[in-house]
This record gives C-alpha cells, structure tokens and sequence, in this order.
C-alpha cells in the first residue's frame, strides 16, 4: 500500500512539474503562425533562444504593439545555442515557404537576441552568429541584434568565485560581436584562420543595440569580498596568471555587478520577466528605423494582461 501510494505522489509530482515546464516555455499561439496583417507592411520575424520564446509579453510583442507599421512573427526556439541558431533560422524561417512567399520582395528585418545557450564557447557562438546573419543578409533580409541580457546569480556555480570572471568574459566578448566592436581575428580566435581578416558582407548584422548596459542589470551591487577570492585563485583556472592577479581579483568581485536584477526576473536569473522585455523593446525603439512607425513612448507605458495592451 505505502508503495502504491509513494509511486502515485511521484507520478503527480512528475506531471505537475511538466506542466509547469510546459507553461514556462510554451510560446504564445499566434507566434508559429505567418503573417496575418496586411495593413503592416514592415515584416519581422525573431529568432533567438528562451528568452526570445518568452511566453509573457516578449521584446516582439510589445515591439509590434508600439510600432504601427510592423508585424512580428516569432520562431524562436528554447535551448537554441550557436550552431542550433543557424539550423533554427533555416528550418523555421527561410525553410517555411509561405512565410517566405509573403516577405519576398518587402526586405523583411530578422529581430535577433540568442546565443547564451553557447555562452561557454564565445569564439564558437560568434562564428555561427555570424553565417546565421550573412545566410539571412543572402536571403533579402535586414538584420538587428540585441546583445546578451544580463544573467546570473550566486547560487549557480558558473558564477562561484572566479567561473564567475570566465563567464563574465565570455558574454562580453559576444556582445562586442554583435556590436561590430571585434575584428574577426579578435573575435573568432583560432576559428578565423584561413579566413579573411575583415568582416565578409552579412556577417555583423545591420544594426545592434546593448541591452547587457541598461537597466536591466544590477550595476550597483555589493562588491565581493576581496579576502576569499584572493586566497582562491591558486585554485582557480586562472592560477598560472599571476602577473594579473589584482585584476583578476578585481573582475571576480565586480561578477554581482553583471547580474540581472532581481525586479526583472520572471522564474530564474536568466530570463526577464515582462517589464524586462519591454525595456529591451524601448532599447530597439530608440533604433528602429523610421518606416517602423514605433511610437517609444507607447511601448514604455504598456502593459502585459494577457496580451501586450496600453495601460486602462
């Protein structure tokens, strides 16, 4: 009977826990959908990973909802890191031939913010950034990337002393990709050789804007303390650079500055809640292109209630 009983409790708490998965990730039931309006001639389509798939109110929700001119159409996908990127934007978006049927000729924009999933290997994710905006520059598109969000938290191990500064590290580097701040011998290390030094045409997409430097992240944190740290760095992967040990010391207790605040996090510290992505929507605002029709102010005062809405 106690067996029974205890085979039954883990079975209900199996499938609340995938219900709950399910609801987290799902994505919102118009974003797999083409195009539906005619009335908005500017076509968007975003790809990127989780937080791009935000299924509460995503930077593109509340984007086409403040720009009267465009339409948004989501195909983003949980889990997508650098190389999945690639095959997501293929598969999803150039692969589907209605939705491409109804973007030819209109230089549609592909909205992109993605890329933690791969975070641990910069060089790597770069290199696929970069054929994913050259094949969707190939394809008549128009790119814009927002950088990585701020992320992390002291309870993950990846920002435990000095993992902290690797990761740190690693999010910078292809945020300054992005930005179109980083040679490709800067940016791909060892993957640029044979290559050539200079950025081939598509490869950095045509606009970008730091979301990583905005309020979204927690820059006036507590310092850590400087004592452990300084006693764990023989023990760290940096432990042969002894030459740049106080700066080292330095960027470790600086990690809690990287963070996303605690008030912009929905259910871990990666992913922005709503109010997040509407201050990434305002960050692209404030660079979208006139033929847009976004109204920046709009999008700053709207709300999630189920859908994307201005305030009652």
């Amino acid at each position: 009977m106690r067996r029974r009983l205890l085979i039954r409790l883990l079975a209900r708490v199996l499938t609340r826990g995938l219900v709950l998965t399910a609801l987290l990730l799902a994505t919102p039931v118009h974003a797999a959908a083409p195009f539906k309006d005619a009335t908005r001639p500017i076509k968007a389509v975003v790809i990127g990973g989780s937080i791009s798939m935000y299924y509460r109110g995503n930077y593109g929700d509340f984007l086409q909802h403040g720009c009267k001119n465009l339409e948004v159409v989501n195909r983003a996908k949980v889990g997508a890191g650098g190389p999945a990127l690639v095959k997501q934007l293929r598969k999803a978006v150039l692969g589907d031939r209605k939705l491409m049927a109804q973007v030819k000729g209109k230089h549609p924009w592909l909205l992109f913010q993605g890329g933690l999933n791969s975070v641990f290997s910069p060089e790597m994710t770069s290199e696929n950034l970069a054929k994913m905006f050259k094949l969707a520059k190939s394809s008549d598109f128009q790119t814009f990337a927002l950088t990585l969000t701020p992320w992390g938290d002291a309870s993950d191990k990846r920002f435990v002393g000095f993992e902290g500064v690797f990761y740190v590290r690693a999010t910078k580097h292809i945020n300054q990709f992005l930005l179109g701040k980083l040679t490709p011998d800067q940016a791909l290390g060892a993957r640029a050789k044979g290559r050539p030094h200079e950025w081939m045409k598509g490869e950095v997409p045509d606009r970008a804007v730091d979301v990583f430097h905005s309020g979204l992240r927690d820059g006036g944190a507590t310092l850590l303390p400087a004592a452990p740290l300084e006693r764990r760095f023989s023990h760290s992967r940096y432990r042969k650079r002894v030459k740049q040990q106080a700066q080292l010391v330095a960027e470790a207790r600086a990690v809690p500055r990287n963070f996303l605040k605690k008030s912009y996090r929905d259910f871990d510290h990666i992913h922005p809640n709503s109010s997040g992505h509407r201050l990434l929507a305002v960050a692209v605002c404030a660079k979208a292109p006139a033929s847009w029709g976004c109204d920046c102010a709009r999008i700053k005062r709207s709300v999630f209630k189920g859908h994307v809405m201005d305030p009652k």
